[in-house]
């Protein structure tokens, strides 16, 4: 892979970064931190810049974990879903297979659908 070498400015310093992304990704990346910087310190008046850059790292952290934490649940919901639908299909093809026979039974309880 090739290696990118850009400049991003977050919260008002000038960084040089290098990475295997494209550099349009690594803009989006600076600019997504950027906000979120500018937004903690709108709540955060006297903090300096290393006290916002961890709380806003905390806060992404927490996004991080709690989308990490929904996807497992749904992954999981989606998991029984997907068992409890192949145990209906089951079901029905098993019951197809039966109902081959079924015509015999009907005979021999005296019950017949005439059409």
């Amino acid at each position: 892979m090739e290696t990118n070498k850009i400049k991003i400015t977050i919260f008002g310093h000038t960084y040089n970064i290098q990475g295997d992304a494209a550099p349009d990704y690594m803009r989006e990346l600076a600019s997504f931190v950027n906000e979120r910087m500018e937004e903690v310190s709108e709540s955060v008046k006297n903090g300096n810049a290393v006290q916002i850059a961890i709380l806003t790292a905390l806060n992404i952290a927490d996004e991080h974990f709690q989308l990490k934490k929904q996807r497992m649940t749904s992954t999981h919901l989606l998991e029984q879903k997907t068992h409890a639908l192949i145990s209906m299909l089951d079901e029905g093809l098993i019951g197809d297979i039966f109902s081959r026979y079924e015509p015999s039974r009907r005979e021999e309880s005296g019950f017949h659908r005439h059409m």
